[in-house]
């Protein structure tokens, strides 16, 4: 698969200074008008735009206007800069404008992209991407990240990867697939495994597995060659496997002697430490992003509560105070919130995010189903969970203020328990 791609620049620190950017600095973002041209060449090409679009809108970084609105006519406007009429895109509101070319040499489709900036006529992207057809969708993928950076300067999501628990009619196993719930492949078989966490590099899954039929303990899968392999066994059961920022280390859940802890082990092996040693249950372990702190789970005060604690052990605090039941907490990539579900007055778990600092608790669903597992976007700027608001469980995403949901999996039987991967290419 190959990119090419050009930055259009205007000349100068004038010209510079005039592109075109989305704020994402404040708590919810003003959404980008942006107009997707219906493309010319082969029938691919609408393939290709339809995967951009559903990108698009599902990132919250754009507002798509209905083609049904168009103007120009596709047939007589040109590609380039000189041959569009960007009056009849300002007419219906444009800020910005994608134009595509497709052409298919071989098994191998190839795509001319063009952003455009519509209030300065100007192009502000170009590119030509290519990939065999039976990966078609990734070209979407890549030139939509690259839209996103241009627009925001930050890396965009759409090539990352999803791992997910499947249900099968073997049991609960771990999948992967593609940042918009296509491409599933099953990693596991046998069991019930559970908690797919992305080890460093993005090449691996640790999970925890009832496989060797004495309680769960972790494992780990290669993804390209499914071989899977003792990851922790110690004590009644080890499971919720979470590796540290730096990639040299990871936090886990054990049970010893019929306590159950947060531990931290070396990730090439070696002796494990315990981290807390309270009367109470302690779980679900998250790592802040500068690799100091790790979020949890206590029941130490009577109900689960979301802490955190220094990489020691020490320096515990309580996070959150509302609910009397709150579960799974997920770091943001950012550092400023904690993700995590909790258990409402209708006996109903939703999600809630809890600033690090001031402890102020936002909602981010109600009343559509149980809400379970947040997983972050490894760029901050959405979170993947499982929902029941469309039956049996599946994957969903959710911008951080709890807009613009968008449901990615349709498993037969559910899915659930997602880990966003890494950055393409980390």
């Amino acid at each position: 698969m190959k990119r090419l791609l050009l930055l259009a620049l205007a000349a100068g620190t004038a010209a510079h200074a005039q592109r075109p950017t989305i704020d994402i600095s404040g708590a919810r973002v003003q959404a980008y008008p942006i107009a997707l041209a219906p493309p010319s060449g082969a029938p691919d090409g609408s393939d290709v735009m339809d995967v951009l679009a559903a990108d698009f809108d599902r990132s919250g970084l754009f507002r798509l206007l209905d083609p049904r609105s168009f103007l120009a006519d596709p047939a007589k406007e040109g590609s380039s800069a000189s041959t569009i009429d960007f009056s009849k895109w300002t007419a219906v509101g444009a800020q910005a404008l994608v134009k595509a070319a497709a052409k298919v040499e071989g098994d191998t489709v190839k795509v001319d992209f063009r952003l455009f900036d519509v209030p300065h006529a100007s192009e502000m992207l170009r590119g030509e991407y290519s990939a065999p057809r039976a990966a078609l969708r990734q070209i979407a993928h890549r030139f939509g990240d690259d839209v996103v950076r241009a627009f925001t300067q930050e890396p965009g999501i759409f090539q990352t990867r999803i791992a997910y628990v499947r249900e099968t009619e073997n049991g609960k196993q771990i999948a992967v697939a593609d940042s918009d719930g296509y491409a599933p492949q099953q990693l596991t078989s046998g069991s019930i495994n559970l908690l797919p966490a992305w080890m460093p590099g993005g090449r691996s899954l640790a999970f925890s597995s009832f496989r060797n039929g004495a309680g769960a303990h972790l494992y780990q899968v290669d993804l390209a060659t499914r071989a899977v392999q003792p990851l922790v066994t110690m004590g009644d059961f080890a499971t919720g496997a979470v590796f540290s920022p730096d990639g040299i280390r990871f936090a886990f859940s054990a049970s010893q002697a019929e306590n159950t802890d947060i531990w931290l082990s070396p990730i090439e092996g070696g002796a494990v430490r315990r981290l807390t040693d309270s009367r109470g249950i302690d779980i679900s372990a998250s790592w802040s992003p500068d690799g100091k702190r790790i979020a949890f789970v206590s029941d130490r005060a009577g109900s689960p509560q979301i802490y955190t604690m220094a990489i020691d052990g020490s320096d515990v605090r309580r996070v959150t105070f509302q609910g009397n039941y709150n579960q799974e907490p997920a770091w943001s990539p950012k550092g400023d919130l904690i993700a995590f579900s909790g258990r409402d007055e209708h006996r109903v778990f939703d999600l809630y995010v809890v600033n690090v600092q001031t402890g102020k608790v936002g909602r981010l669903t109600q009343s559509e189903g149980t809400n379970e597992k947040p997983s972050w976007a490894p760029n901050g700027r959405l979170l993947v969970f499982s929902s029941t608001r469309s039956g049996k469980k599946q994957l969903w995403t959710i911008l951080p203020d709890g807009s613009n949901p968008r449901q990615i999996t349709n498993d037969p039987r559910g899915a659930s328990d997602a880990a966003w991967g890494p950055l393409a290419g980390k």
